[in-house]
């Protein structure tokens, strides 16, 4: 037991990318998990815990409809259970949490049992279904210096600041002791998790890069104050985790750096509008959504090439079955 788990800590110590992917996933998400924990405590002890029961259900269902087949989807349930969550306000109703929560493990299971080549976060794509239905009801933040409801940083800038200022302490900001996503408000914690998942070769630096770039210019436009701009965890958690992470991103590596750049673009730039920042959550949702329905409709159309294909062969077996027919009667 001891050998095996020193063999596990030296593959994660000096070959991280041997790892299994979502034990490399979950290892990028305990900085975020452990800061949410300190910074809102009880909130987010609740949602950690309905994400495990969530996803552990999923684990079980998964188990289930895989027994007779490999690989096994591994921990793909529970990962996207707590990526759910993580962008859900500390605030917000444990109820609504749980409906993310479980629909995020549904649609993860089915993706991994239908439709494995859909490169999309599932837990991301089940906030922003809940986020648009309920017209925003994940998006319920508090103070965690004294529990009072309050707007994120970027909300309450927009509302109460002229475009150029930067009303909050970017040490407050980057440590993220503010109200937020219960388990993506630190940049520090964020920040460890994309260097872990940069150290297995998981994220793409170009994405990254070109996100910032795309984020950048939206800023030098609007003449906005850089470092509040861009010193936001939540913001980073997305790109970084889930936009930059080479399992979700397409085969072509001319279009990574397109979508990084628009992603920043949109993500930062919508926050003109007001759009606080559940921009950059849907903003990397729809672009994880439009590949996701790419890749369903390719699939959908191979499968009904292949059905054309194999009615066409049995009508031209039946065909040339009438004619032996035809001529042994004849003889």
């Amino acid at each position: 037991m001891l050998a095996r788990l020193g063999a596990w800590l030296d593959r994660a110590a000096f070959k991280p990318a041997s790892l299994p992917d979502d034990l490399v996933t979950g290892i990028a998400l305990l900085p975020t998990v452990v800061a949410g924990l300190i910074i809102f405590r009880l909130p987010a002890a609740e949602m950690l815990g309905i994400a495990a029961v969530a996803g552990t259900v999923g684990l079980i269902i998964a188990h289930w409809l895989w027994r007779h087949q490999f690989p096994h989807p591994g921990a793909s349930p529970l990962i996207a259970a707590v990526f759910s969550v993580a962008l859900v306000g500390a605030g917000a109703s444990l109820v609504l949490a749980a409906e993310i929560a479980v629909l995020a493990v549904t649609l993860e299971v089915l993706r991994a049992r239908y439709i494995p080549a859909i490169r999309a976060q599932a837990g991301l794509l089940a906030y922003a279904a809940i986020a648009l239905l309920t017209r925003g009801g994940p998006s319920v933040y508090f103070n965690p210096a004294n529990g009072a409801t309050f707007g994120d940083p970027i909300a309450i800038w927009f509302r109460f600041f002229s475009p150029t200022s930067a009303p909050i302490d970017p040490i407050r900001l980057y440590v993220g002791n503010v109200p937020g996503p219960v388990f993506a408000t630190s940049l520090l914690a964020v920040a460890v998790g994309v260097a872990w998942l940069a150290y297995a070769r998981r994220v793409s630096l170009a994405v990254l890069v070109t996100f910032g770039a795309g984020a950048g210019l939206a800023i030098y436009t609007f003449h906005w104050d850089a470092l509040f701009q861009l010193d936001s965890g939540p913001t980073w958690f997305v790109a970084g985790l889930l936009l930059a992470d080479r399992r979700l991103l397409p085969e072509s590596w001319s279009v990574r750096p397109l979508l990084g750049f628009a992603a920043g673009l949109f993500a930062v730039g919508l926050r003109r509008n007001g759009y606080g920042i559940e921009a950059a959550f849907f903003t990397v949702a729809t672009i994880q959504a439009a590949m996701a329905i790419v890749v369903i409709v390719y699939w959908s159309a191979s499968v009904a090439m292949e059905r054309w294909k194999r009615t066409r062969r049995l009508r031209q077996r039946e065909a040339n079955l009438r004619v032996v027919k035809t001529i042994s009667r004849a003889s």
